[in-house]
């Protein structure tokens, strides 16, 4: 008698466990997924605040730094107003005073920027005329008799320290070594022999 096995049933507890544990991972993926998103929209939120209270910061500092300055140049003011005339204080708070009436600010006008300047183009350059060659040939020049320099007259020394004044016929004899006191024609008198034409041309 042959023996014949019967078939295997399908577990269907197996399949069901494995269907309910993917169902699990699959919630659990879907919440990681979700918790990411929302840390991801609150750092940008956090990204977002940070700038504006960095720029807020960089605003507070341009206005101190304005205040320090708006109050340096009333002190300044104030203590040059009291030195020209000190009866003009009274008048200079009072425009400070209306500076802070409700409505003032409001009527502050801001200056406007300054409007970049425009480069100036470069004036055009000519052009260079054109060159003309002269190809004709031109004639040797002839030779002619070299002519003897005139003899240079040499000046008049006793007229030359006459019309000197008194300072430089003095400075002259110390040069010389000479006594420098005296009158004009003493200090002549003793630079007359002394003095060479090239000392005088050196005082030219």
């Amino acid at each position: 008698m042959r023996f014949t096995p019967e078939p295997r049933k399908p577990n269907t507890v197996t399949l069901h466990t494995t269907g309910s544990t993917m169902q699990l991972l699959t919630a659990k993926f879907n919440q990681i997924a979700s918790e990411i998103e929302s840390t991801n929209s609150q750092i940008t939120a956090l990204q977002t605040k940070l700038g504006e209270l960095q720029e807020f910061q960089q605003q507070l500092l341009s206005v101190e730094q304005a205040v320090q300055s708006a109050l340096s140049q009333t002190d300044t003011a104030l203590m040059m107003l009291t030195h020209v005339d000190p009866s003009q204080v009274e008048i200079f708070q009072n425009a400070l005073t209306v500076k802070f009436a409700p409505g003032a600010v409001a009527l502050i006008q801001p200056s406007a920027p300054a409007e970049p300047e425009l480069a100036s183009e470069p004036d055009p350059v000519p052009p260079a005329p054109e060159t003309v060659i002269d190809v004709q040939a031109t004639p040797a020049p002839e030779p002619t008799t070299p002519t003897e320099p005139e003899p240079a007259t040499e000046p008049d020394i006793e007229q030359a320290l006459a019309a000197m004044p008194l300072p430089i016929l003095r400075s002259l004899a110390k040069s010389k070594s000479v006594d420098a006191r005296g009158t004009k024609a003493n200090l002549t008198a003793r630079l007359h022999k002394l003095v060479t034409p090239a000392d005088l041309r050196a005082l030219a």
